[in-house]
This record gives C-alpha cells, structure tokens and sequence, in this order.
C-alpha cells in the first residue's frame, strides 16, 4: 500500500493548526499516513496546539528546531518522512478531502514523478468542489515550463519522496522553500498539472512570506539563478529562459524602486539576455542583491 507522509512546517501559526490538522484527519483515500511536523522556532503557542491536536493520531513525528527559514524546515521535515510520496503542507492551508486522493491518481494515471493542482482563498471555512473530470495538464519540457510560469507554492503539490533526494531537497541558500522546489525537482522528474482546487489560503494573514514583495521576487529569482549556475547541463532553450527571467526582475526592480537608468549595467544584462547572450551565471546570482538594498530579506 502506498504511504504519504505528510510534512507540516509550523512558524507562528496557532490561529489556523486547528483547522490545519483537522483537515488532514479528513482525507479521503487507501493509503498508509505519516504526519511530520516541523516548528521552525515558533514563539507562540503553535507547537502546543500541534501536540495536543495529534495526540489521537498514529505514526507522528514532532521535529523541534530553532529558526532556519522554510527550506530547510521541509529539508528535515522530508528527510525525517518514511512514506515513499510527499504531501507538503503550508501551515495555514486548509487541505480538501479528496486532495492527496486526487493528487495520487494523477501520479499513477500519468505516470508522473511529481504533480501540482490550484490553490484557492479562505475567509472563514473553505468550500472546495467535488473533482469531475479535471483537465490534466503535461509538460514537453517540465524545467521549461516551470520558468517561463513561475510555478511556486507547496500546499497544492505531491511528489515521490525519491526525486526530492535526486534533487537534493530545496535550496538551504534561500530562505523560501517554493520555487527552488519547484525548479529542482522538474529538473529531475517529470512534472504534472490537474487543473482543479485542492486547498485553501487565508486571504488575510499578516505573517505570510508572499506580503513581503522583496523577499517574494528575491528568492524566486536568487533561485533560478542559482540553478543556472549550479547545473552547466541544462539545455541552451533552459538557460536562455531562465536568463530572461532573472534580468528582467532585477532590471524591473531597478527601475521602479531606485529609478536606474538605461545605463546601468542591470538595463544591460536585460538587453543582453533579450540578445540571446549567454551572460556569466555568478553575475545572476550577484545581480539578486538589489531585492535586499534598503529592504528587509531573510537569508538562512
């Protein structure tokens, strides 16, 4: 029988684990459960909610850590996980029922290492939408499309526990966890879509990384960068994306918040990219350093 561990980092989070976990308790489906739960150093009271709330459950591992940032939280949340498919699980977002079930389904039906479906909004209690016959999505070249759309987020996703160690996890250099697993593992595996709702965010949580503009568009970019520079194989249609990408955020945000000119060399690394210049990977990952001038970015 299959086994989903599912892998929970906590920050902060006591207003919305109640409903967390009581979601996870619901799923529906024929499978072995694991539930790994991670506190990233939280200061108020989320790791005794996660205690007392799982006491009734079976098969659960509690990791205690002090603050690493994200990545690495699911780095040891993943590593510490028995079940041979991975349900991560953003600690604020309300899982539907029949969402490891469908997720799974794609993954056998397609044949697929690692599959990704929508994530909706929540005021007070979601309401999901029984699945039908959701369209599946395939992608010719998985690393591809995840730069050319940007594909992010955790809590919609579920992959082999075995292609996450192939990709050697996310990326402990960023603080985020989202798009260096994402850029990872469609780099090793092949990548999916189900296009129908599965989970659910608060539409108002003053803590979430993404109400951080600076942090959002720095570690998404500091990671395709990276990945550039850390991996010389990838194809030319590959790097010559992700070069695009990465210049125009940097140039973008040249612009608007510190009014550069055309004559900086951000304006100039953009236009070469748009050339098709292959530009030095170290000066991508260098140029990410203008998202944290005069902003406040976590780094590890």
């Amino acid at each position: 029988m299959r086994k989903v561990s599912f892998v929970v980092t906590v920050y902060n989070k006591a207003a919305f684990l109640p409903g967390v976990i009581s979601a996870l308790k619901d799923q529906k489906g024929d499978f072995e459960r694991e539930y790994v739960f991670v506190n990233d150093g939280s200061t108020d009271q989320s790791w005794d909610i996660v205690k007392s709330q799982t006491a009734d459950l079976d098969h659960v591992v509690l990791i205690d850590q002090v603050n690493q940032g994200v990545a690495i939280a699911t780095n040891n949340g993943v590593k510490a996980a028995s079940g041979d498919l991975i349900k991560l699980v953003d600690s604020d977002d309300i899982l539907a029922p029949f969402c490891c079930q469908l997720l799974m389904e794609t993954l056998d039906q397609t044949g697929s290492d690692f599959v990704f479906a929508i994530s909706g909004e929540y005021d007070d209690n979601p309401v999901f939408k029984d699945p039908d016959t959701p369209e599946i999505v395939s992608f010719e070249d998985s690393l591809l499309s995840v730069i050319q759309h940007g594909y992010a987020r955790v809590s919609h996703c579920m992959f082999k526990k075995n292609l996450f160690e192939r990709a050697e996890g996310c990326d402990p250099r960023i603080f985020s966890q989202d798009h260096s697993l994402f850029i990872r593992l469609s780099t090793y595996g092949k990548l999916v879509q189900v296009r129908h709702i599965v989970c659910a965010s608060p539409v108002d949580e003053p803590g979430r990384i993404m109400n951080n503009a600076a942090q959002v568009v720095h570690d998404a970019t500091l990671a395709l960068a990276l990945h550039v520079q850390d991996h010389p194989q990838l194809t030319s249609a590959q790097v010559r994306a992700a070069q695009k990408k990465v210049t125009a955020r940097i140039w973008k945000w040249a612009r608007r918040e510190f009014r550069y000119s055309k004559f900086s060399v951000e304006f100039l690394m953009f236009v070469l990219s748009r050339c098709g210049v292959r530009l030095n990977a170290r000066k991508l990952v260098e140029g990410c350093a203008i998202f944290r001038k005069n902003a406040t970015v976590r780094r590890p």
